[in-house]
């Protein structure tokens, strides 16, 4: 079974995933900050099992296709500038991760050919979505390339909901919320696509295309092109009077609305503003948190640059 995800983070849980085995707590080396939790305690955190299969079998498309304009070529120079200025947008532009990044990037191109390298073997292909924009784009994606193939294709959505008891309720947004011990347990949740189900799909991505807008949004369980704008009501909203730290802010829209946006998106949006006299810097410094940071061969989308802003009036 070929597992196909949409994030660099969720590919590399896949992985993981796949020929899944606990921890040896007993033997294995292990570093913890604070208290080290108990061996009951750290049984339960990495309980899980295998989806079956192993490593080579995963196939990432993070194309970011919910932005930009999806009527170039998803391989083109255009993509791939896209796709850096969102990695670097906080700074991280030396060098070393600029050649990080072209080495990303080629991995990328190359994962678009392992799918339709496996598809043309008639491997059967299984992908793994959720609702969150970028997801919901890479999914019509990979179906309006799937369509010309002959092999069985399974989908497993993200539910928005689990009941993990008779008390509790877990709310999800992407797979990468997923611990890689727990993708099993989605496992029932596998239907396979009819080729009208893919053709309908496909459809999709077409409208999509026609709507010929730079952002796209999935509102009221509908993915559409919506103007880039779309989420700074959201920016507003959370900023607080006077001074306050940018990072912070971001962390603050993450957490109070959970929309598969990524924090790198709101970080051009609140630049945006800047530019726009909307708001004005009165301290720009760099916060130390290691030269970069990866997380599955990817940068992890965090804010590197701590910009102190204030509302311009």
């Amino acid at each position: 079974m070929i597992e196909v995800l949409f994030g660099e983070s969720e590919g590399g849980a896949m992985k993981v995933a796949k020929n899944y085995r606990k921890p040896d707590f007993e033997n294995g080396a292990t570093t913890w900050f604070g208290k080290k939790p108990s061996k009951d305690e750290l049984e339960k955190m990495f309980d899980g099992k295998a989806v079956g299969g192993n490593s080579s079998e995963v196939i990432c498309i993070p194309f970011m296709l919910d932005i930009g304009d999806i009527n170039v070529s998803i391989e083109s120079e255009y993509r791939k500038k896209l796709i850096f200025d969102m990695y670097t947008i906080n700074g991280m532009d030396d060098n070393s991760i600029l050649e990080d990044l072209e080495d990303s990037w080629k991995r990328y191109l190359n994962e678009i050919e392992r799918l339709k390298n496996y598809a043309t073997q008639g491997e059967t292909i299984r992908l793994w979505y959720s609702d969150s924009p970028y997801s919901v784009c890479g999914f019509y994606y990979v179906c309006s390339i799937l369509r010309e193939y002959n092999c069985k294709i399974f989908v497993i959505k993200l539910p928005q909901y689990m009941k993990l008891s008779d008390t509790i309720m877990q709310s999800y947004t992407s797979w990468s919320e997923i611990d890689a011990g727990k993708f099993y347990k989605f496992l029932s949740l596998e239907k396979e696509l009819s080729s009208r189900e893919i053709q309908s799909f496909t459809s999709n991505w077409a409208e999509l295309k026609e709507e010929k807008s730079t952002l796209r949004a999935v509102v009221n369980g509908k993915l559409i092109g919506v103007p880039e704008d779309f989420y700074d009501h959201l920016i507003r909203k959370e900023i607080p009077d006077g001074e306050f730290v940018m990072a912070r802010l971001i962390g603050n829209i993450l957490g109070k609305h959970p929309l598969g946006v990524g924090d790198w998106w709101y970080a051009k949006r609140i630049k945006k503003m800047i530019e726009e006299g909307k708001l004005m810097v009165v301290q720009k410094r760099r916060k130390y948190m290691g030269k970069y940071l990866k997380r599955c061969k990817s940068y992890l989308q965090i804010p590197i640059y701590v910009i102190e802003i204030k509302i311009f009036k």
